[in-house]
């Protein structure tokens, strides 16, 4: 078993921010294992219900910026409208038009029933890595926190 295949994420050492690997099969695995990490990160997911919807939709101008967008897209729908995807799924992830099309389904976040473990603020630049590896995709991003 690969590194693909045993996580979606791995935290990783960073004196003030949070540092983290993001690991994805395909692309569109990697894009929802971001989602994930990103919620399991900030709250307890396994107490985050779906009780709706939404849509995104996300064009860029290549790949790695395109991603960056997707978890800052996340991060604001957090804090500006209080909504916590429990599952992502990727309608279209097209590399040529370099857009995303994807359904967040979860619902409005309550302090007292999902609590606040750390609280992401912005991907950064700082040694942000987008790669294509012989068994899937990784992604390593520096957060504000």
């Amino acid at each position: 078993m690969n590194n693909v295949e045993k996580r979606r994420y791995q935290l990783l050492d960073h004196t003030a921010d949070l540092k983290v690997e993001i690991y994805g099969k395909d692309l569109q695995e990697l894009f929802v294992n971001a989602a994930f990490m990103i919620f399991d990160v900030m709250v307890d997911l396994d107490k985050v219900a779906e009780q709706k919807f939404e849509n995104v939709e996300i064009q860029s101008v290549d790949l790695p910026e395109l991603f960056l967008d997707w978890l800052r897209e996340l991060l604001f729908r957090f804090s500006v409208q209080g909504f916590i995807p429990r599952r992502v799924e990727i309608q279209m992830l097209d590399t040529d038009q370099v857009q995303l099309k994807a359904l967040l389904f979860g619902e409005t976040y309550d302090y007292e029933r999902h609590g606040l473990k750390v609280e992401i603020k912005t991907p950064t630049y700082h040694q942000y890595v987008l790669e294509k590896q012989s068994d899937g995709y990784r992604a390593t991003v520096v957060f504000d926190v």
